[in-house]
């Protein structure tokens, strides 16, 4: 089964094409849903992927998972790869996109492809061959290049050239594994920088990155970014810091180990409460 998860905040414009797409993508096959995380949105996100699965026929399988209030992008992610957990087995997929069509669900079925026995994740970078760029600022590509050059000095992960881009494809076993290690302290993040804390979050664990170059299109997109850039730098360097110590004191291989043992130890049953004095 492959899971793919949108988390979603005010997309009414749309989140209906993006799920077309997935369905046109995966269109004859079975094996797949889609797993819409509504963030508190004000909007018609909601009754739009509704109209998305009317046109597709019935043929797009949609869950709908709602936030009561805006929670953040952390939040949204948590929930969807946490209730995909709970019904995936080990042999599963989860991939994570944006819900704003720049990322083209035709590209999924390679990803999942590409992971095989050899890949913990895939991730479609903008760094990698046949990669291509198009209506996105300059200065918004600056500052992705320079983040990027960061992130590698600072927390290199094998593999990882792209930390920012939401689009990956995880096989389900390294995100039990980060579960079990990390708890609800798993993607905590609020805004943008959550998709680099969740990469951040996989490293300790010695997961194995392969990255496919795609074609990111910002012309086409309805509407403005969320992206507030200079708050963003600000709390992402403010993460990259916290999580550079945390890797170096508390998520070193010994502790990892310890807590991986501790979620797989049996927990012991209850006592049957004893007849009162």
């Amino acid at each position: 089964m492959i899971f793919v998860i949108f988390p979603a905040y005010n997309e009414e414009n749309v989140i209906r094409p993006t799920l077309l797409a997935l369905a046109t993508a995966m269109r004859g096959r079975s094996d797949y849903r889609a797993v819409l995380v509504d963030d508190g949105s004000r909007d018609a996100t909601v009754a739009e992927a509704e109209r998305a699965v009317a046109e597709s026929g019935g043929a797009l399988p949609l869950t709908v998972l709602r936030h009561e209030v805006n929670r953040g992008l952390g939040a949204g992610l948590r929930t969807g790869i946490y209730w995909c957990l709970d019904r995936a087995g080990d042999d599963d997929v989860i991939v994570t996109l944006d819900a704003d069509n720049t990322h083209p669900p035709a590209m999924i079925p390679g990803m999942v492809a590409a992971l095989g026995d050899r890949y913990d994740l895939v991730v479609a970078s903008r760094y990698r061959t046949g990669a291509e760029v198009h209506g996105v600022p300059g200065y918004r590509r600056a500052l992705s290049d320079v983040g990027r050059l960061v992130f590698q000095a600072l927390y290199p992960i094998p593999g990882v050239r792209d930390y920012t881009c939401c689009f990956r494809a995880f096989r389900v076993p390294i995100l039990r594994r980060a579960r079990a290690v990390y708890g609800d302290r798993l993607c905590t993040a609020l805004g943008f920088e959550a998709v680099m804390d969740l990469l951040l979050r996989l490293g300790p664990l010695g997961v194995r990155v392969h990255e496919v170059g795609f074609v990111l299109n910002y012309g086409d997109r309805v509407g403005q970014s969320k992206m507030k850039v200079l708050k963003t730098i600000r709390s992402t360097l403010g993460l990259l810091t916290r999580r550079r110590i945390e890797r170096m004191t508390r998520y070193g291989p010994r502790q990892i180990a310890a807590l991986e043992a501790g979620a797989a130890a049996p927990r012991p049953a209850a006592s049957p409460a004893g007849p009162r004095a």
